[in-house]
């Protein structure tokens, strides 16, 4: 199992050398699972839904967005903000020290399903190296394409990333001294699963049939690896790319009846994150939320 670094914010991110970092942020709530107290803080997820929010960082001392507490209250059977705010104060400290004012940060809520019995290994994509080309992240998976060629690291734009589980099972790493094997093996996968077609959009039809392929294969040949997994009270910092990004999966959440709460936190400057949700077709900042009562807004918070 990979060790816990109880990191101070201050500390750069450049100091994180492998792939990934469990770093402790709260260590009240790591006591609270030792003494087995989870139990009397869980919520209930009425359904599936998201929160997100592109701007500068977020000062909890003035509250949350109001398009948060919409997005809560229809959401959730209790209140969500006493796990959030812990994560989002060490976030925001992170950053700032590390020279970064900005994030796109998303809370998803799941309720149970059996979408991740078999996991879905992969590297997230590079947020901004591919903007100014016209591509959006997570697209042209399956083509063989000049846009799937090793990015430049002097344009790649930040290449790191933050995420927590409020609630439910945490996002699953393959071990650190499998991930250079677990990267060459997807890189081999998806070479063999690409195909040449027009990829016109991110929900483009051969680009789904590739990752539906390298999946099946990644499951195969990396379940021998192992797995490893932030505790409660810990957040992953990890690398993406697919070159020196970290190997990772959504848990099985199948188990249990309350449902999962997932923050992600992408960082970047004011003109990556500006240029990345213009693709979009959004202004910057921007908030919204999307469930069975869905909704978007313009930005309407105190932000710092």
């Amino acid at each position: 199992m990979a060790a816990t670094v109880a990191m101070s914010p201050a500390i750069s991110a450049a100091s994180c050398n492998n792939e990934y970092a469990f770093l402790e942020y709260s260590s009240e709530q790591k006591r609270q699972k030792r003494q087995h107290q989870q139990d009397s803080e869980q919520i209930n997820v009425k359904h599936d839904a998201s929160w997100s929010y592109c701007g500068p960082l977020l000062n909890s001392g003035l509250g949350m967005p109001t398009t948060f507490d919409e997005f809560a209250r229809a959401t959730f059977t209790g209140p969500v903000l006493a796990k959030l705010l812990p994560f989002l104060d060490f976030v925001n400290a992170f950053l700032a020290s590390n020279g970064l004012h900005h994030y796109f940060l998303t809370v998803r809520a799941t309720t149970p399903t059996h979408e991740f019995d078999h996991p879905r290994w992969h590297t997230d994509d590079l947020f901004f190296a591919n903007l100014t080309d016209g591509y959006l992240p997570g697209s042209r998976l399956g083509g063989n394409g000049q846009e799937n060629r090793t990015a430049d690291p002097r344009t790649a734009g930040t290449d790191w990333k933050i995420c927590t589980t409020l609630q439910g099972p945490a996002t699953l790493f393959i071990p650190h001294k499998h991930q250079s094997l677990a990267r060459e093996t997807q890189r081999q996968a998806q070479e063999a699963a690409s195909t040449d077609h027009q990829c016109l959009s991110i929900r483009c039809v051969g680009c789904a049939s590739a990752a539906d392929q390298v999946r099946e294969e990644l499951d195969a040949k990396l379940a021998s690896c192992g797995v490893e997994a932030a505790m409660p009270g810990e957040c992953t910092f990890f690398r993406v790319g697919r070159d020196n990004g970290a190997i990772h999966s959504e848990p099985v959440m199948s188990n249990g009846q309350s449902g999962r709460v997932f923050v992600n936190v992408v960082p970047g400057t004011e003109q990556e994150l500006r240029l990345l949700i213009g693709k979009w077709g959004m202004e910057f900042p921007r908030e919204w939320w999307v469930g069975s009562s869905r909704g978007t807004a313009p930005l309407s918070c105190k932000t710092q």
